[in-house]
Parts: C-alpha cells; structure tokens; sequence
C-alpha cells in the first residue's frame, strides 16, 4: 500500500471516530455525574476517567440563554434607554464627538512627527539588505494537502 492512500484512509478514520465520539459524548456526560454522585472518582474531585490512554475530567462552563423572556425584555428596555439618552444628549454628543475628531486629528499629526525621528537612509538599507537576505534564504518545505471524501 502507498504511503498516500494509507494517509488518506488515516485521516478517513480520524473523521469517523471524531464523529463517532461526539455522538456518544451525551451518554458519556451521564456516566460521568453518575460517576461523580457515587463518589467513586478517581481523586474524589472532577476527574471521572484515567487509564493508561487518557484522563478524562467533567468540565462544566457557563452557558447563557439570551433568549430568555425577562433577558430579552431588558434588552430591549436597555435599547430603549440608551436611544432615550441619545435623543436627549444629541448637541452635547455632537460636540463631544467634534473634539474626540479634533483630537484625533492632533494625535494623527504628532504619530507622524513621531515617526519622522525614527527614519534614516542607513536604517531604511539595513531594512533592504535584510530583506534581501531573507529571500536568499527562501526554499520549499513539502506538506500534504488530504480531503476527505
């Protein structure tokens, strides 16, 4: 068998245990709170499975249903609020957002002052050199590209 096809069959199988686990994982998860409510874990905290092959712990992360009737209701009563404000405060918006632009304007001009002291002809042919000696160290390095049908 050649090389090539025995990766492709590899990474075929590697798709179908990936598959296959996240079928099972539900039924893995129960085993593991019943494995945690009998108190018969390996070191008495979340760890639910170790062998020779893996350890295996419960992780429970956070999840959110932003769904949720009153968290939708809050959304939008936060929508609301902030539409209100905006409403309210339109000139001093206006003005406030005119001097965050004037500001940004002086910070623009004094970046590029800034950037003035840090330029030299001798940097800028150090720069070239590198990049040329950079390039002469360009060569092929040779990968495979596998799909799976």
């Amino acid at each position: 068998m050649t090389y090539l096809k025995r990766i492709a069959e590899i990474r075929k199988q590697i798709e179908s245990l990936k598959a296959e686990a996240d079928s099972i994982e539900p039924d893995a998860i129960l085993e593991a709170f019943k494995i945690l409510e009998s108190n018969q874990s390996p070191n008495g905290k979340s760890l639910v499975h170790t062998d020779s092959n893996a350890k295996i712990v419960l992780v429970l992360r956070n999840r959110y249903d932003d769904k949720n009737t009153s968290v939708v209701r809050l959304d939008e009563d936060i929508n609301r609020e902030y539409e209100k404000l905006c409403r309210s405060n339109a000139t001093a918006i206006e003005n406030n957002q005119a001097y965050i632009q004037e500001l940004q304007e002086m910070i623009e001009v004094a970046e590029a002052k800034h950037q003035t002291f840090l330029v030299s002809v001798y940097l800028e042919t150090l720069r070239k050199q590198r990049s040329i000696a950079l390039k002469k160290t360009e060569h092929k390095v040779p990968s495979l590209a596998v799909y799976l049908k």
